[in-house]
């Protein structure tokens, strides 16, 4: 168990007892090459921050808005903010001008760090109406002609260094409170309007407390900061890393990931299940087309890691002499060649969570021996109610919750999971009707989650309240494990569950048009057919292909469940057309608006 230190504290304990220890890596992009920053840079920085918030005129327990992309100027801030008794507000890098504008009117901020060229331009229009100054992070970004009153970070600093505010600095920090609010994050909202979360340092204290003992934990290993440090889950791992002495290495672009994980190897990175999926069809693909000399080494590996890990370990058997010296013989050749290509081969601990996470994926991971410990939690949970380290998972579990959390399951509400403890929020700022709802009369917090709980205390989730869906025949379908299992099929990219009042399972589908025409092509006549994705998505031979792969991937689950029809959408979901949250989860409300007339064709008729 490591000592860890009241957050406003942090930066002057680690600067003082570690000063010559790296606390961060950050990449130059020109050549490719990692630097090292030890505590005291870093310490350093934070407290020249701490006083340029103070000069600026940020008082005790007022909002600070960072509006960024991951870079150490980010946890620079949010750490300054926490050293004066402030709070940060962070806003994910991808919103619209609208989406900022109602955070910054909901919060009363006066002060929004941008991180780069985009975010600049998103909220520069909400200056002109509002009393708000932007600091851009990156020195490359243009201001507008007539903006007169935006500044560089580097600025920033220097106009703090001018005035005296250590004294008030340090006065504010040991003033500090376990009661006053450290962050405020805005809910990525799939539904209705976005919600700030009000989180305190006893919330975030208490979460990095516990995690602080868990078994792998080692200063100077390395962790690779990919999620967004808006995102809860990336957040409080950041705050832990810092507490514990491990390493950071800033991804600033998350479409960079391929090539800097390999760079790194990472000992820890914590993500959501769509990125292991991928790293699952990487893996498959990779193993199942090497060449001819491997072809049957290959498949007698997956064999093995297969039999061997989720046969007898899963199971807690013993595995017989004989695959065990054959798995350890492959764990230490082609499974290392494999997961080093990645980058993932010196893994200690990749924590999941965000979504569900199919038991294909998962089992592959685990007959890999990628070290995942699936979990659950929430922004409103200050991230973890529960996890399974790699060594105690059940397949299939969420784990258990953690040990200063009261839970209850809700049988009335069909299972839904209430919590209760001192890392859960106090409520949503400014939203007295909201809390009304999201708390019991005895205090405890409404997940809108659906679980079950076995006899060992491990919990099974099941889905989101508000996504369970009931068929016209009175079946309940649950979308997000169907969406799961279609999605471990390499050929398809993205997948939409549609069931809700109709008398079958219907899907929209957004295939991975490179391999389907790939696998397409091998078949016979499958070279006649045409390229474009736009003529091939009303093909019936792709739509029977598709069939065929969906009854595969859906083979283990009851009849009512299997997808009878689909529609292939012509362009994917994302953050940009609106279809997916800045956490990547699908809006479905807007999803299902939008292919209305589609999924209509799909049954021959329109709800009322």
């Amino acid at each position: 168990m490591y000592k860890t230190y009241p957050l406003p504290l942090l930066p002057v304990k680690k600067m003082t007892l570690h000063g010559d220890s790296t606390c961060l890596k950050v990449r130059d992009d020109d050549s490719g090459k990692w630097r090292n920053l030890k505590w005291d840079e870093v310490g350093t920085q934070i407290q020249r921050t701490a006083e340029a918030l103070v000069a600026f005129g940020i008082g005790v327990q007022e909002p600070v808005g960072v509006f960024s992309e991951n870079m150490k100027e980010f946890l620079y801030t949010d750490m300054g903010c926490l050293s004066i008794r402030a709070y940060g507000v962070p806003l994910y890098a991808t919103l619209s001008t609208g989406q900022v504008k109602y955070i910054v009117e909901d919060s009363g901020m006066r002060l929004l760090f941008v991180g780069g060229q985009r975010q600049y331009d998103c909220a520069y229009p909400i200056t002109r109406t509002h009393d708000l100054t932007l600091v851009a992070y990156d020195p490359e970004v243009t201001f507008a002609p007539e903006d007169e009153r935006s500044m560089y970070f580097t600025d920033f600093l220097e106009k703090g260094a001018r005035k005296s505010c250590q004294d008030e600095v340090e006065k504010r920090r040991v003033e500090s409170r376990e009661e006053d609010i450290a962050f405020i994050l805005y809910t990525s909202g799939t539904s209705g309007e976005s919600k700030g979360v009000i989180l305190t340092h006893l919330n975030v204290a208490t979460s990095i407390n516990h995690h602080a003992g868990m078994p792998g934990i080692k200063a100077q290993n390395i962790s690779m900061n990919f999620l967004p440090m808006t995102h809860i889950f990336e957040k409080m791992w950041c705050l832990l890393c810092l507490q514990c002495g491990i390493i950071i290495a800033i991804n600033t672009d998350p479409h960079q990931i391929t090539t800097t994980l390999p760079e790194i190897r990472p000992h820890y990175m914590c993500n959501v299940p769509r990125f292991w999926e991928k790293v699952y069809l990487g893996v498959r693909e990779k193993m199942e087309h090497m060449p001819p000399s491997l072809n049957h080494v290959s498949q007698d590996c997956l064999k093995v890691c297969h039999e061997y890990q989720m046969e007898y370990l899963a199971k807690e058997k013993t595995p017989p002499l004989g695959l065990k010296m054959k798995y350890k013989m492959y764990e230490k050749t082609l499974l290392k060649l494999v997961k080093k290509t990645v980058g993932i081969d010196r893994g200690v601990l990749f924590p999941v969570s965000g979504a569900a996470l199919s038991k294909e994926v998962h089992g592959f991971l685990l007959s890999f021996a990628i070290p995942i410990a699936y979990g659950y939690g929430a922004t409103e949970t200050t991230a973890t109610v529960s996890y399974c380290m790699p060594e105690e998972t059940k397949f299939g579990s969420i784990g258990k919750p953690l040990d200063h959390l009261q839970i209850r399951i809700d049988q009335e509400a069909g299972g839904e999971l209430l919590v209760k403890g001192s890392s859960i929020t106090t409520g949503y700022y400014n939203k007295p009707e909201e809390n009304a709802k999201a708390f019991t009369e005895d205090g405890f917090f409404r997940t809108g989650d659906l679980v079950t709980q076995d006899e060992d205390g491990y919990l099974y989730f099941k889905e989101r309240s508000k996504d369970l869906y009931k068929t016209a025949n009175g079946k309940y379908i649950a979308p997000q494990m169907l969406e799961g299992l279609m999605v471990s099929d390499s050929v398809i990219e993205q997948a939409l569950v549609v069931a809700d009042k109709r008398n079958f399972v219907s899907a929209l589908i957004y295939p991975n048009w490179s391999k389907l025409t790939k696998l397409l092509g091998e078949q016979e006549g499958g070279a006649d057919l045409p390229q474009d994705p736009e003529v091939l998505r009303k093909s019936p031979e792709v739509t029977a292909f598709l069939q065929e792969r969906l009854n595969h991937a859906l083979r283990d689950v009851a009849e009512y469940e299997r997808v009878k029809k689909f529609y292939i959408i012509p362009e994917p979901f994302t953050i940009e057309n609106g279809q997916l949250t800045n956490s990547l989860k699908a809006k479905r409300a807007v999803i299902l608006s939008r292919y209305q007339d589609e999924i209509n064709d799909l049954y021959g008729y329109a709800l009322n």
